[in-house]
């Protein structure tokens, strides 16, 4: 099992640093340039990219010999753990309202967030058509 949850948690630590990055350029660079609309829909489909190509590498890395369900709970525990990390900061750390922090997920309201972790949990599945080293 824990074949399974080290390289999982291992996902969601690197997507959150990622995600992280990508925030920080979007606040610093995108945001005071473009708007906070424009910015957003600028850095999500770059971060879905990176997290997708992670997730891709953890399959390939972690992944060799292991059937599709593994992969997806590959990349099931890296977005638990992504979430975690993020509300903890979100609703502990910075404090923001459990109902402002919920409308992240709105996907009614503009917000593509629950689409970029529907690509993350698949992406390791993804894995299967990567050429394997070794």
């Amino acid at each position: 099992m824990s074949a399974l949850i080290r390289p999982g948690i291992r996902y969601g630590l690197f997507a959150f640093a990622i995600g992280y990055v990508f925030g920080l350029l979007r606040v610093l660079v995108l945001t005071p340039a473009l708007g906070a609309w424009l910015g957003y829909y600028i850095e999500f489909p770059l971060v879905t990219v990176a997290v997708f190509a992670l997730g891709c590498w953890m399959g390939n890395a972690f992944g060799q010999g292991r059937s599709l369900p593994w992969l997806l709970g590959l990349g099931v525990i890296g977005v638990v753990t992504l979430i975690a990390i993020e509300a903890s900061l979100a609703l502990v750390v910075l404090g923001q309202p459990f109902q402002a922090y919920l409308q992240s997920y709105n996907l009614a309201a503009g917000h593509l967030f629950p689409i970029g972790l529907a690509f993350m949990a698949v992406a390791p599945m993804f894995s299967r058509f990567m050429p394997r080293s070794g």
